[in-house]
């Protein structure tokens, strides 16, 4: 079963341990997206970013951050989302994604936003799968894509 929890005093360091590279030894730069300590530190300075805990049956298994600002409370950018390296290629992202999206949309989201690498296969056909499409803009080879509810 898939739960979300926010990085706290009890997590922080389990979470920036998480990493994509199949060494399991963690870089500033995991792959698309930078290490989850650069992710944490930056939601310290920005209070609409919201650092997150993915747990599965109560085993830490991944980390998400999603921007949300008070004037645009409708809107939810997700920041960042991985799951670590021993416990991909399991449909644990699919189901930690499902979760996320559905915990945005309770809270009174109506639109999430991703920006992904163009060369990240992998978030590209997780995102098309839950319907996001792409709306033509593109920032720092990053490419917007939405999904509406």
């Amino acid at each position: 079963m898939i739960r979300i929890k926010a990085v706290d005093a009890q997590n922080i360091l389990d979470v920036c341990e998480l990493t994509t590279n199949q060494s399991g030894i963690g870089t500033t730069t995991e792959g698309h997206s930078c290490c989850n300590a650069i992710s944490i530190a930056e939601a310290k300075y920005y209070p609409e970013m919201h650092p997150n805990a993915i747990y599965n049956n109560n085993v830490l298994i991944g980390f998400f951050m999603y921007q949300r600002a008070e004037n645009q409370a409708d809107t939810a950018t997700i920041c960042r989302f991985m799951i670590d390296d021993r416990f991909q290629y399991k449909g644990l992202g699919k189901k930690a994604f499902e979760y996320v999206l559905r915990g945005l949309k309770i809270q009174g989201v109506k639109k999430v936003i991703v920006m992904i690498d163009d060369a990240n296969k992998i978030a590209k056909k997780l995102c098309l799968s839950f319907g996001f499409q792409f709306t033509g803009k593109i920032d720092n080879d990053e490419y917007c894509y939405k999904l509406e509810w």
